[in-house]
């Protein structure tokens, strides 16, 4: 199997690419060919997957975090070649909905068992969704893209210096406590294929898998693979309703809030009275106004053979 790692190395912790080198190793020994190489800026993944997609590699590992894996499907949607994970970020979702080990001290084999599912694990096709901004700037995302107050968070923890941003989720905290207590909601206009509704948000997310943020179940009946986003709504003003979403999601009572609306669609847009920051797989990109739809089985991937089947139709 001739296989391209592409990697992120900001990733991970300091000692985290001599055990991306060892597994490389085990690979090679299982008999693949293995080509390995570095990204240095913004949007080399995509690039780089792009490449190995002409030059006949028949999988590429994204070696990183969402952010990265974000980059590499980009690289190689709508081809044959499929991804392959290797997780190393903060969050690591799609790791960890689709079951692929996720290194810790008390699980050190993590590295060499996520990279040995390229051999052993299934190949299956999954959506994309595919956003547009009103610039004509487009990107694909794998889990999610989100519009409102988690954009506004990723925006704030992007503009902080590199060393907090490796304090991983404390950088997150810092974000969040830098904006949430600012932000108010905004009134906005929805359209999906249920129609058009005219809400104040804080929050509004399309969910193509399950998991948000590596914590909670944004869209806890999403699939992966039957055409359609789950987009999740939180309305309401100010903190105290921003903080009562939080928990609702944290204890999975989300879904039962008035406040909270969750629409299965193939197709959102949205416009804001203030333009509201957007971001794909925790990436920031842009503002509204935008418009998303559903990229059906754009994207092939290896996951292991006991992914969880309530992902799938």
């Amino acid at each position: 199997m001739k296989v391209c790692f592409i990697v992120n190395p900001a990733a991970g912790f300091g000692g985290f690419r001599k055990l991306v080198l060892n597994a490389i190793a085990h690979l090679t020994e299982l008999g693949c060919t293995i080509k390995r190489i570095e990204t240095t800026a913004p949007s080399d993944a995509t690039q780089f997957a792009k490449q190995a997609v002409a030059d006949g590699f028949e999988a590429v590992v994204a070696v990183g975090g969402d952010g990265t894996i974000n980059e590499v499907c980009n690289g190689l949607v709508h081809t044959e070649v499929a991804l392959g994970v290797l997780p190393a970020g903060t969050a690591n979702a799609y790791a960890a909905d689709m079951g692929i080990p996720i290194w810790w001290p008390l699980n050190p084999e993590a590295v060499n068992n996520a990279a040995e599912i390229v051999v052993t694990g299934q190949q299956r096709r999954v959506d994309l969704g595919h956003l547009k901004l009103a610039n004509g700037t487009s990107r694909y995302f794998l889990m999610w893209s989100g519009i409102g107050l988690d954009a506004a968070i990723s925006k704030a923890r992007q503009d902080t210096p590199p060393q907090m941003r490796r304090l991983s989720y404390v950088s997150w905290l810092i974000s969040g406590a830098m904006v949430i207590f600012d932000f108010m909601g905004t009134p906005a206009t929805l359209t999906t294929d249920e129609g058009t509704v005219h809400k104040r948000i804080l929050v509004a997310v399309a969910s193509n898998g399950q998991l948000y943020g590596g914590v909670w179940r944004m869209a806890p009946e999403a699939k992966m693979d039957d055409g359609l986003l789950d987009i999740g709504v939180m309305v309401g003003h100010g903190w105290p309703e921003t903080i009562k979403h939080g928990l609702g999601l944290t204890l999975r009572q989300h879904v039962k809030d008035p406040n909270f609306q969750l629409t299965r669609t193939r197709r959102l847009s949205i416009s804001a009275k203030r333009p509201l920051h957007v971001h794909v797989d925790g990436e920031t990109i842009g503002t509204t106004p935008i418009e998303i739809e559903v990229a059906p089985r754009a994207l092939k991937v290896i996951i292991p053979q006991n992914a969880p089947a309530r992902l799938f139709v």
